[in-house]
C-alpha cells in the first residue's frame, strides 16, 4: 500500500512540476511540432490533476443526493441538492472525466450522481433545465454503453416537456425565473436560456415535438436581435411587456451596470450560438458565433482570462466565463471554413487553455475536490467572487475533452 501511494505522489508531484513550470502571462502557440508536442504533454499532466480532483471530490462529497455550486476560501465545496440550477454541472464532470479516462469508476460515480436528477423532470420553476439534463444525462447517452438508455431518454424527452411550456409566443422567447428587480406586467428574459436550448433541439430530434426545435431557432435569433448592442457587446436581461410583446427596459443584473457586458453572460450566448449552428446547420447563427466571439476576444487581456465585466473598473477575473468560452471556441473551429480566420481562433483558444492549465487558476493540490479557482457568481451582491464554480470545472474538462479529440487523438 505504502509503495503504491508513493508512486502515485511521484506522479503527481511530476505533474505539477510540468504544469507550474510552463506558467507564463503571455503565450504564443506556434504550429512547430516540438512546441505543438510540447503543449500537448501539458494537456495530458493537467487530465491527470484533474482526474485526482474528482476522485477526491468523491470520497469528500459521499452523497450522490449532494451537488457542488461554489467553493469556500479553502476550496471545500459548498454541496446543494438537485433543485440548483447547478446540479448537472457535477455529474457532467464525472462523464467528461470518464471519457477522458475511459475508467469505469467514473462512469459508476457519473450514473449515481446523474440518476439522482431525475426528480428534477418537472421543475417549472427554472429555466435552466437545459443545464440540468443535457449535461448528466445527456453526456449519458453520448458517452456510455452501460446505462439503460431508453429510461434516460424518457427523462429527458419529460424535461424537454417541461421547459418547451416556458415559450412565450407573443415574445418569441422562453422565459427566465428570476429578476432582481420588478417591473409590472414584465416577462424577463434572461442570456442564460440560450444554453438551454439544447435541450429542446435534441427532443426534437429524438422523439420530441418537432415544434420545440422552432422555439429554439426563434428563441436565438430574438435573443441576437434583442440583446447585442451595435458594437457586438450584450445585455444580460431584457424584460418584455406581457401583453404587447414590446420591450420595457434592457440591463445587465450580474455586471457592473445596465450598459456593462457580463462576461459569463456573453460566453453564453456565444456558446449558444455555436450549439444552435451544430444541431441547424444555418449559417446566420454561426456569423452571429462569430460576431459576438470576436468581441468577447477583443475584450481578453494577453491571458486570455476575462474579467468579470468587460466594461468595470474593477479587475477580478472570472475564470469560468473563460472556460465556457474556450469550449465553444475548439468546436466553432470546426466549422470555419476560411483558413486564416480559423487559424486566428486556434492560436486564441491556445492561449486560453494555456492559461486554464496554469497556476494561479488550475489548483494542484489534488487532496482539495475542485479544479480550477477564481470564478465569479454574483460581484456586486456579493456572492461567491474569487473561489471554485462548479461550472467552470464542466466546461473546462469539456474543452479538454474537445482539445484532445482534436489535437491528440488524431495524431496518435
Amino acid at each position: 500500500m505504502m509503495q503504491t501511494l508513493t508512486t502515485k505522489m511521484k506522479i503527481l508531484c511530476s505533474t505539477l512540476l510540468v504544469l507550474s513550470s510552463s506558467s507564463f502571462a503571455t503565450f504564443t502557440f506556434a504550429t512547430s511540432t516540438q512546441q505543438e508536442q510540447q503543449f500537448k504533454q501539458r494537456v495530458d499532466k493537467a487530465i491527470t490533476v484533474s482526474l485526482a480532483h474528482l476522485e477526491s471530490s468523491v470520497q469528500l462529497i459521499k452523497d450522490p443526493t449532494l451537488f457542488p455550486t461554489y467553493a469556500e476560501k479553502d476550496l471545500t465545496w459548498t454541496l446543494n441538492t438537485s433543485h440548483k440550477w447547478t446540479a448537472g454541472f457535477y455529474p457532467g464532470t464525472l462523464w467528461q472525466a470518464y471519457k477522458l479516462s475511459g475508467d469505469k469508476r467514473y462512469q459508476t460515480w457519473a450514473k449515481q450522481w446523474t440518476e439522482s436528477l431525475a426528480d428534477q423532470v418537472s421543475d417549472e420553476g427554472s429555466h435552466d433545465l437545459g443545464f440540468k439534463f443535457m449535461c448528466s444525462f445527456g453526456n449519458a447517452l453520448t458517452f456510455s454503453n452501460d446505462i439503460n438508455a431508453a429510461n434516460y431518454k424518457q427523462i429527458m424527452l419529460a424535461a424537454a416537456t417541461t421547459l418547451a411550456k416556458r415559450y412565450q409566443p407573443n415574445i418569441g422567447l422562453l422565459s427566465s425565473d428570476w429578476d432582481d428587480e420588478y417591473f409590472e406586467n414584465s416577462i424577463p428574459v434572461v442570456s442564460d436560456i440560450m444554453m438551454n436550448l439544447e435541450l429542446l433541439l435534441w427532443a426534437a430530434e429524438n422523439g420530441g415535438d418537432k415544434k420545440w426545435a422552432e422555439y429554439a431557432k426563434t428563441h436565438a435569433l430574438k435573443t441576437y436581435q434583442d440583446f447585442v448592442r451595435k458594437d457586438h457587446s450584450s445585455y444580460h436581461i431584457v424584460r418584455y411587456n406581457k401583453n404587447s410583446g414590446q420591450i420595457i427596459n434592457k440591463a445587465t443584473l450580474q455586471g457592473d451596470g445596465n450598459e456593462s457586458t457580463w462576461s459569463r453572460g456573453h460566453a453564453w450566448m456565444v456558446y449558444g450560438m455555436v450549439v444552435m449552428y451544430r444541431y441547424t446547420k444555418d449559417p446566420t447563427f454561426l456569423n452571429y458565433a462569430q460576431t459576438l466571439a470576436d468581441y468577447f476576444i477583443s475584450q481578453l487581456p494577453e491571458n486570455g482570462i476575462a474579467m468579470w465585466d468587460f466594461n468595470s473598473p474593477i479587475l477580478q477575473p472570472d475564470v469560468s466565463a473563460s472556460a465556457i468560452f474556450v469550449s465553444a471556441l475548439i468546436e466553432m473551429s470546426d466549422y470555419i471554413k476560411d483558413k486564416k480566420e480559423r487559424q486566428r481562433i486556434i492560436q486564441q483558444y491556445h492561449i486560453i487553455l494555456n492559461s486554464l492549465i496554469s497556476k494561479p487558476y488550475f489548483i494542484e493540490d489534488t487532496n482539495k475536490a475542485p479544479i480550477l479557482d477564481k470564478s465569479v457568481h454574483y460581484y456586486t451582491k456579493p456572492s461567491a467572487i474569487d473561489v471554485p464554480a462548479s461550472f467552470a470545472d464542466y466546461y473546462f474538462l469539456e474543452a479538454i475533452n474537445r482539445y484532445k479529440q482534436k489535437h491528440i487523438l488524431t495524431t496518435e
